[in-house]
């Protein structure tokens, strides 16, 4: 009687050859979620910078404060629309994110607990964490976030 399968010999090339891909494959998306938050970060932190600039040509005056951008609309082409649907998020102190916001003078000190910190003063958003990073976060070690 032939018995049909796999031998132990196949068995362990075939798990060789998966070890040896996983290896090589695994340490090139490890880093990749850190960027990935870095720059969706930046970008937003670029987006808000931006639409404080809108606001500012638009209405005259800059925001008071930065939920003012979700509460005041403006008319674009014949369209009323806010300056802002929701305030995007900072990824650099929760791996979800957070929209938090802190409206405060610029001589004040950053709370350093995460989201955003908009300078009333200045006119200037940040991102509220003072501390630099730490090597997780690949290229952007040592850089401080509220300094971008």
């Amino acid at each position: 009687m032939k018995c049909n399968g796999f031998t132990l010999l196949e068995l362990l090339i075939v798990i060789s050859i998966i070890a040896i891909l996983a290896a090589t494959i695994i340490p090139n998306f490890i880093g990749f979620d850190a960027e990935a938050r870095l720059a969706a970060t930046q970008t937003n932190l670029s987006t808000l910078s931006t639409r404080i600039s809108l606001f500012r040509t638009k209405e005259g005056r800059y925001p008071e404060r930065l939920e003012e951008l979700l509460e005041v609309s403006y008319n674009d082409m014949g369209i009323e629309r806010p300056y802002l649907d929701s305030i995007p998020v900072e990824f650099i102190s929760l791996k979800q994110g957070s929209a938090d916001i802190e409206n405060q003078s610029y001589k004040d000190p950053l709370p350093g607990d995460g989201g955003w910190v908009y300078y009333v003063d200045k006119a200037k958003v940040v991102v509220d964490w003072d501390m630099p990073l730490d090597s997780k976060w690949g290229n952007a070690e040592g850089k401080v976030p509220s300094e971008w």
